[in-house]
């Protein structure tokens, strides 16, 4: 293979308009214009019930290869490691082969909670802590989900992003993975794969965990398929995770007032507290307990991944830390602080991580999922709706900015938005051919 200067490979990347597909949709031209020593694929799918980037490996091994090749010659990487979960034995193989006359390694981590979270994962193949709230690249690391690595082998041959591989899972008729075009309706996803099983549902955007709840009709009808969706989990309402998702701020408050017992299990459990980070979970909770949240001991709260381990594994008295640590998370950005405390990491608090991995099965228990559990969707092809409704903000960073108008033609794979000058961003392409209908906080075309 010849060899990836890292310009060829942004401009590529920056064409396709590629973001991290396992996370916040980070853009990858701007992640990967960087030097380091080691790229990791991340191919640990984190959550349970999501086979989203186990049908891409599954298929697409040979091109996650080609796309790590290219990603570590242009960062100047003189190692580069796929990881995955060691349960995916045929996955396993799959990359066994592709890999041969590479200098890529392959790794097969245990099946616990949030193993495919970048510090833990980072720690995991490298033995190395990136520092609470630093970044992979310093500690010389590049990681990209896999589904990223595929977009940018598509990248390399000039295709750009305009689909993606969502799992529909829970109470859904027929279980399903699909691919399908970017601003494909929610809703329209699920009755492809049957409808609802349940007259009332809610719906996670996302992992059971981390994922966000739609739970009412307008939600529900407006939301779409964007780069970062992995999967859509179907449950009846007042299930025990919706009922943990939608406590008001005020009873959270209440309840830790009267309930939490600072056992610091919250923080013994973390899996960043585990890697070596100063964040003490348990201090934040006694500080916002107290009707205060001004304090040092609160403002760590901008540690937090939002991994959820803490209330909904960790936790005796079933109390909120990590969501009490997302809504001080949000105060103190609308306020402009941030943290400036202690950032070094604590190597003997890794002394007993191994033992404090949380397993998945034991996870599911907890969160009442396990029913879901045995259910293994398979990839059922393409589904190929009338109508897209494309948001032009799919990333971090700023919207991105419309070449279209109302009325204009387009054909898939079009460039239909743009960076805005100076910006973080990514660019929007069109995922069907038709006709532009609507251009605000998204493009909307009807298929022709």
């Amino acid at each position: 293979m010849s060899r990836q200067t890292n310009d060829d490979l942004i401009r590529m990347v920056k064409d396709a308009g590629i973001v991290g597909e396992g996370g916040a949709g980070f853009p990858a031209h701007v992640k990967f214009d960087t030097q380091v020593d080691t790229v990791i694929a991340n191919g640990c799918e984190c959550e349970p019930l999501l086979y989203s980037d186990q049908t891409i490996m599954q298929t697409h091994a040979e091109k996650i290869v080609r796309a790590m090749e290219a990603v570590m010659s242009a960062t100047s990487a003189s190692k580069g490691v796929i990881a995955i979960k060691k349960k995916y034995t045929g996955i396993s193989e799959k990359f066994k082969a592709a890999m041969t006359g590479t200098k890529l390694e392959l790794m097969e981590l245990d099946n616990f909670y949030p193993a495919g979270d970048e510090h833990i994962l980072i720690h995991e193949v490298t033995g190395k802590t990136v520092p609470p709230l630093g970044l992979p690249k310093d500690q010389g690391i590049v990681v990209a989900n896999v589904g990223s690595l595929y977009a940018v082998s598509n990248a390399m041959e000039g295709i750009p992003v305009t689909h993606k591989i969502v799992t529909i899972t829970g109470e859904v008729q027929k279980p399903s993975v699909i691919r399908v075009p970017l601003g494909s309706g929610i809703m329209e996803c699920i009755d492809q794969c049957g409808g609802s099983l349940v007259p009332d549902p809610v719906v996670i955007l996302g992992g059971p965990i981390m994922g966000r709840f739609l739970d009412d009709p307008d939600s529900l009808a407006q939301a779409v398929v964007t780069k970062t969706t992995g999967g859509v989990i179907v449950l009846p309402r007042n299930h025990f995770l919706h009922d943990a998702a939608t406590l008001s701020i005020s009873v959270m408050q209440k309840r830790a007032a009267t309930t939490c017992i600072q056992c610091r299990m919250c923080t013994e459990m973390c899996p960043r507290y585990l890697v070596g980070h100063g964040f003490e979970t348990h201090k934040v909770m006694r500080i916002f307990a107290g009707g205060q949240a001004d304090t040092s001991d609160a403002i760590q709260a901008m540690m937090c991944c939002e991994c959820g381990v803490c209330e909904l594994f960790a936790c005796p008295m079933g109390l909120s830390p990590r969501r009490i640590n997302a809504f001080l998370k949000d105060r103190f950005r609308q306020e402009k602080l941030q943290y400036q405390g202690p950032k070094e990491v604590r190597p003997l608090q890794t002394n007993f991580r191994e033992f404090r991995k949380v397993p998945i099965p034991r996870l599911a228990m907890k969160t009442d999922i396990s029913k879901y559990m045995d259910i293994h969707p398979v990839f059922e092809g393409d589904y190929q709706p009338s109508r897209v409704s494309i948001p032009l903000q799919q990333h971090i960073g700023a919207p991105s900015r419309p070449l279209v108008s109302p009325g204009e033609k387009v054909v898939a794979g079009q460039c239909l938005a743009e960076i805005p000058e100076g910006a973080l961003g990514a660019r929007i392409h069109a995922s069907i051919a038709g006709v532009v209908t609507a251009v605000d906080h998204s493009i909307t075309i009807e298929g022709s």
